[in-house]
């Protein structure tokens, strides 16, 4: 059955004549993931009494590079070969192990090769897919390890020799590879291919036994899981490619614009502001960082809270940028904030410091303490202080992506107040003016017939015209503000223009208007729901605030404006439905309640993701990102 299978496969090879190019020269390039087995490991310049006879090296793992030249032969039939040469890398970090007593380190080694392999290519049904396998033969070019104690008492080890590491170690390889041709358009006899392969490759008697004449097998063996690509060209016969003649629909667009009823210039905002309950400090610092207002006793005795409530801060022109730095000034006072509250309360708090060693997380809430005591005169009693390794809500978790773990690291380094008096957390009231009215947004919503790459919007009429986008989501908000200009009313045609795969572009337009209100706008009411780093967290979690202290304040035939935010901590498609979901959850809690009191009200629900164009707050600090993971309600009165 064996001979009658290889001949139908040799046969099916046969039946095609074949057009690839059958010698290839080219170059790899991947990445091992190396599983290490080593006993018994001797390593004399590594301090400690009889370490060579009382430890071991167990086992580790690591990533390697594996890079060279190739050449290779491919008829087109069953069997061809292959032939690499160039530098393999198996480094490891080994898993933490006991040197003398408790005594923790670290240890890495690196064993680097210059490896030739010649295999056997058999082709799988296809002169493309293909299987490699053969022998392994390495020379040795470098063996070095580093070690790491952790108790800072010992010296490190670094670029140390591996003594008794062989010139000469030899294994088997082999794995699957698909052979791409990169210009199969083309018409020219030379062939590029680009081949994506994935092996596994055992490595054999990397290193002498260094115990001769004892009862111990010490070895060193490797077994690298690789994957990578190969880049290569050959010539082969020229062949035209056939044109193929496709009759493709080329796909509509549906076009739904909504204009605003009115467009402001600005609305008084009565915003219920939260204070984050988290003060964050300086890397290598425990005292309190210079951006927290702080006060001396005598002018913390004149503060009150109240002051904070009318536009504070000193912007006065309104924009976004300005807005937030005023409302970051109400959270800059939050240590005179809790001060004014707990000399109001009989309550106490807990204030918990995390930083990467606990005896600096409790100095950190130790110095919070201090300066409640000192100038709020705050009894000690009434504030316990406590330090730790992990935040208790710490930021981060095991899919944050690693360029992204200075950030969060960033913001652990902080103290937390805490509470079972909600009254001491609860948001800060301010009165202030919006420039930016949130209901400004032209609404626009293309819904294409089949797929599309990405689409523009082009605003034209009344003297202006500009071009938004590429988009590529469905839904997209256009401020009207800077359309109208100075102008009191216009008319303006809103052309989407989308692109097909394969570039053919489809138009859809439509006109719409514009009028900016001469009525001063009533005053909205501004909520905000604050969350912690935690992907599985949702809106649900506020259920309770939302039923019982948003819902009550909106009033017949109002409208209900619901926006969610992330900060840039994350996937970008991730925050934009992340976003775009907080904001739904809020509008379908909200409605529950208006249908049960009989209201009729208009809800318009988004999500920006961590837009920064469209972020309430900049992600550069901590505050700032805790600040942006937001989802945002405002009502608007009677509108």
């Amino acid at each position: 059955m064996a001979m009658v299978a290889l001949g139908a496969a040799m046969g099916a090879h046969a039946q095609t004549a074949y057009t690839g190019a059958p010698w290839r020269f080219g170059l790899y390039g991947g990445l091992n993931f190396n599983i290490v087995g080593a006993g018994a490991q001797a390593l004399a310049a590594i301090p400690g009494d009889n370490f060579a006879q009382s430890n071991d090296i167990i086992d580790g793992t690591g990533l390697g590079y594996y890079t060279g030249l190739m050449t290779e032969y491919n008829p087109g039939g069953l069997f061809g070969f292959q032939l690499r040469a160039g530098l393999d890398d198996r480094r490891v970090n080994f898993n933490d192990w006991d040197v003398v007593g408790s005594t923790r380190t670290r240890f890495s080694a690196r064993m680097t090769y210059i490896s030739v392999e010649p295999s056997l290519r058999v082709n799988l049904g296809s002169p493309n897919f293909h299987l490699t396998a053969g022998p392994l033969l390495s020379f040795l070019v470098g063996a070095k390890y580093d070690w790491v104690p952790r108790d800072e008492t010992s010296p490190d080890i670094v670029d140390q020799p591996i003594d008794g590491a062989k010139s000469f170690a030899y294994g088997v390889s082999g794995g699957l590879g698909y052979d791409i041709l990169l210009n199969s358009k083309s018409a020219s006899s030379t062939k590029w291919y680009l081949t994506p392969f994935a092996e596994a490759s055992y490595m054999m008697a990397q290193r002498e036994n260094t115990f001769p004449g004892q009862d111990r097998n010490d070895t060193w063996v490797t077994t690298s899981i690789r994957g990578g690509f190969q880049l290569k060209f050959g010539s082969g016969p020229a062949v035209a490619p056939p044109v193929v003649m496709v009759d493709v629909d080329v796909p509509t667009i549906d076009l739904a614009l909504r204009a605003p009823n009115a467009v402001t210039d600005q609305r008084s905002l009565i915003e219920m502001f939260p204070l984050r309950n988290y003060l964050f400090f300086n890397d290598g610092s425990t005292s309190l960082p210079n951006k927290y207002v702080t006060l001396d006793a005598t002018n913390a005795q004149q503060f009150r809270e109240q002051s904070l409530m009318q536009n504070p801060g000193t912007g006065s022109s309104g924009s976004s940028m300005d807005r937030s730095q005023r409302q970051m000034s109400v959270y800059y006072n939050a240590l005179n904030v809790f001060g004014d509250r707990l000399r109001n309360s009989s309550s106490a708090v807990t204030l918990v410091g995390s930083a990467p060693s606990q005896a600096e997380a409790l100095e950190m809430a130790n110095n919070v303490k201090s300066y409640l005591v000192s100038s709020f005169g705050i009894s000690g009693d009434r504030i316990t202080t406590k330090g730790q390794v992990r935040a208790p809500h710490a930021s981060g978790t095991r899919v944050t992506p690693p360029e992204d773990m200075a950030l969060v690291a960033e913001e652990n380094r902080r103290v937390e107040v805490l509470s079972d008096d909600v009254s001491l957390l609860k948001p800060v009231r301010i009165e202030s003016t919006q420039i930016e009215p949130i209901d400004n947004d032209l609404v626009l919503n293309v819904t294409p017939s089949g797929p599309i790459a990405d689409y523009t919007v082009t605003i034209s009429g009344n003297g202006y015209t500009q071009t938004y986008g590429p988009y590529r989501s469905n839904s997209q908000r256009i401020d009207a503000r800077p359309i109208l200009m100075n102008n009191s009313t216009g008319t303006y045609t809103a052309t989407v223009t989308a692109r097909t795969a394969d570039n053919r572009t489809i138009t859809k337009s439509t006109d719409f208007s514009l009028v900016k209100t001469t009525n001063p706008p009533v005053t909205g009411t501004r909520y905000s729901i604050l969350f912690e780093y935690d992907e599985s967290k949702t809106v649900q979690t506020y259920d309770q605030f939302l039923r019982q202290q948003v819902a009550p304040q909106i009033p017949n035939n109002s409208t209900v404006v619901i926006h969610g935010h992330t900060d840039r901590i994350g996937l970008e498609d991730y925050n934009f439905e992340l976003s775009t979901k907080r904001a739904a959850e809020a509008v379908n809690i909200l409605k529950d309640e208006m249908n049960k009191a009989g209201r009729s009200v208009t809800f318009d629900s988004y999500g920006f993701g961590e837009n920064e164009e469209r972020s309430p707050f900049q992600n550069v600090t901590p505050e700032g990102r805790y600040y942006n993971r937001t989802v945002l309600i405002e009502i608007i009165p009677g509108s």
